[in-house]
């Protein structure tokens, strides 16, 4: 009996592991093309985030296609509602990107826009640290916006 639940348990872990899953985006890391940042302009902090966020596909290959990438941000911070005091207690982060993208093929602009709304905090470090990591994330799915509308036109 006991061999047969070990054989079983073997057996279900290689339909498992095996089951041909793969993350949504595994396929970025062999992309045909790097991406550089030209232009910037807009909120400095969230510009940064996109930048580092574009340096991870700009890989300075030779024979590959470079695709130039000028954007504008914007960011706001909206005290959604307030306490009897009138301190806020609920904010609304939105960010909109304009974003253009020229390659030797094809020319296109891209617009993105994202909130999200968070509670206060009263540690304003830990606040200000959890808006920087909502801010990190805006920029990811900005960019991975670009990658998929990139190699749709592909």
């Amino acid at each position: 009996m006991n061999k047969r639940a070990i054989s079983f348990l073997i057996i279900l872990s290689f339909f498992i592991y095996s089951c041909g899953f793969t993350p949504q985006y595994a396929g970025f890391k062999n992309l045909e093309f790097d991406l550089i940042v030209d232009e910037t302009s807009g909120d400095r902090d969230f510009n940064n985030e996109i930048r580092s966020q574009i340096k991870r596909y700009d890989r300075n290959r030779k024979g590959v296609e470079k695709i130039i990438i000028s954007y504008d941000s914007t960011y706001e911070k909206i005290i959604l509602t307030k306490d009897t005091k009138g301190a806020a207690t609920k904010y609304n982060l939105k960010v909109n990107v304009i974003f253009e993208i020229n390659s030797d093929n094809y020319s296109t602009k891209i617009v993105f826009k994202d909130e999200f709304n968070i509670d206060k905090i009263d540690d304003t470090i830990e606040e200000n640290n959890y808006i920087k990591i909502v801010k990190r994330n805006f920029a990811e799915r900005a960019i991975e916006k670009i990658i998929l509308s990139i190699r749709e036109k592909k």
